[in-house]
């Protein structure tokens, strides 16, 4: 803030160019970002390995980080509002359902390679999250969508386990 101050400007590139730190600056941008996109490719690397056993995290890394560079030659990066959005309706109510499962129901779902009820679920509160995309709410649309979405799943898996139950019995 004292340096916005001092140069007038509230863009960090010009403050860094005024007060004579323009190398300075751009290698720190260039150190951030090889270090944050190196982390983020191996991240993925790591995880196809896990998923995959027969892939090298190596080998995908590699991959990925010319997929990125490709991606960020090819296509328009001015805005990437949309994509955000979509990242958003798909991670809100995957975590919505975790906290559910977890902390409020204590479902241990390990053992499960998949959950038709979390993914109908999930698929209701992508939706939910769709829509309130075009509603104004004081919050955002993250948070009511992870609230739908949460006592979406504890209704469904109350009444799920409902219906298991009685299957049992009968």
């Amino acid at each position: 803030m004292s340096a916005s101050i001092l140069t007038g400007e509230s863009d960090i590139a010009k403050i860094m160019l005024k007060s004579g730190l323009s190398i300075a600056g751009l290698v720190i941008v260039i150190l951030s970002t090889v270090t944050t996109t190196f982390l983020d490719a191996y991240s993925a690397g790591i995880s196809s390995e896990s998923i995959f056993s027969k892939l090298k995290g190596k080998y995908v890394a590699v991959v990925v980080t010319i997929v990125g560079v490709i991606a960020a030659i090819v296509y328009p990066m001015d805005d990437i509002t949309n994509f955000l959005y979509l990242i958003g309706s798909v991670f809100a109510p995957m975590i919505a359902i975790q906290i559910a499962d977890f902390f409020i129901l204590k479902k241990d779902r390990a053992n499960k390679a998949v959950d038709i009820c979390n993914i109908i679920v999930w698929l209701a509160g992508f939706a939910a999250y769709r829509f309130l995309l075009n509603v104004d709410t004081i919050v955002g649309n993250t948070l009511p969508d992870m609230v739908f979405t949460i006592i979406l799943c504890i209704i469904v898996t109350k009444i799920a386990d409902k219906i298991t139950s009685k299957s049992k019995k009968a």
